[in-house]
């Protein structure tokens, strides 16, 4: 029998009703993505968890409620503007986002390379 996601919010933590539960394994945000969800990163090295080669759940990261990588591409103004409105026609550029940044493996989120 599969796991059923949890979809509580995180012990202590208010539920904030902006953020959608993972589209793919539903989790609510806090919570670590079920084994075979497409979402889930890698928390060694921020890839796709579906192609991991640690085969083990340590290295299983926890939905944000966002999708990965985009609340980094909006902190660093990666976006792509399709449209005269700043709060809707945007969308995150991942792409510039896995040319300019490398995960770290501390933090669990992408980072600006630094230039020396």
């Amino acid at each position: 029998m599969a796991p059923q996601p949890d979809t509580q919010p995180e012990p202590g933590t208010p539920a904030d009703p902006t953020l959608d539960n993972c589209p793919d394994c539903s989790v609510r945000p806090g919570r670590f993505h079920l084994h075979g969800c497409d979402l889930a990163r890698c928390a060694v090295t921020g890839q796709q968890r579906a192609g991991c080669v640690h085969g083990s759940d340590v290295c299983n990261t926890r939905w944000t409620g966002l999708w990965p990588g985009e609340a980094e591409c909006i902190e660093y103004g990666f976006v792509i503007k399709f449209g005269p409105d700043p709060v809707r026609d945007h969308t995150p550029d991942l792409n510039r986002l896995y040319l300019e940044c490398d995960w770290d493996r501390d933090l669990q989120r992408m980072v600006r390379r630094t230039t020396s």
